[in-house]
């Protein structure tokens, strides 16, 4: 090796240039804020379907207590759960309501709605039913 070797710089030198570490760092970036974006979204639609599954509980709850802590009869009612939740309950005798059929016992549509905020937005779920129960009186 002689001296004129020695001064010279090598070609083959292996290293990253400043401009094609920022492009890294640009596209990781950008990588990044996409999977956290998705992430947050996930979360998102979790606690969504948490509250969605929680209403759907305390709606069929509700229907449960129809015929034992609400009797079957032409009636609403409303109140509130815990945690925000507020509920509405109708009750109304089915079908024509002409009062020609026989017998002790009539149809009665059961319909109960739970809502509850979400954000900015107000949600609900509603379960409606058919329900035996004494016929209603008509005056």
């Amino acid at each position: 090796m002689s001296r004129s070797d020695a001064i010279r710089p090598r070609r083959s030198e292996a290293g990253f240039t400043l401009v094609e570490v920022i492009v890294a760092l640009a596209i990781l970036s950008a990588g990044l804020s996409v999977l956290l974006g998705m992430i947050s979204g996930g979360f998102l639609r979790t606690s969504s379907a948490e509250r969605m599954m929680e209403a759907g509980s305390l709606t069929q709850s509700l229907m449960a207590e129809i015929g034992t802590e609400f009797p079957v009869k032409a009636d609403e009612r409303a109140g509130e759960f815990a945690a925000g939740y507020r509920w509405h309950l109708k009750m109304q005798p089915y079908g024509s309501g002409n009062g020609t059929e026989e017998g002790p016992v009539g149809l009665y549509e059961i319909s109960t709605e739970v809502q509850w905020e979400e954000g900015t937005e107000t949600r609900f779920l509603q379960l409606k039913t058919l329900r035996l129960g004494p016929k209603a009186s008509r005056q």
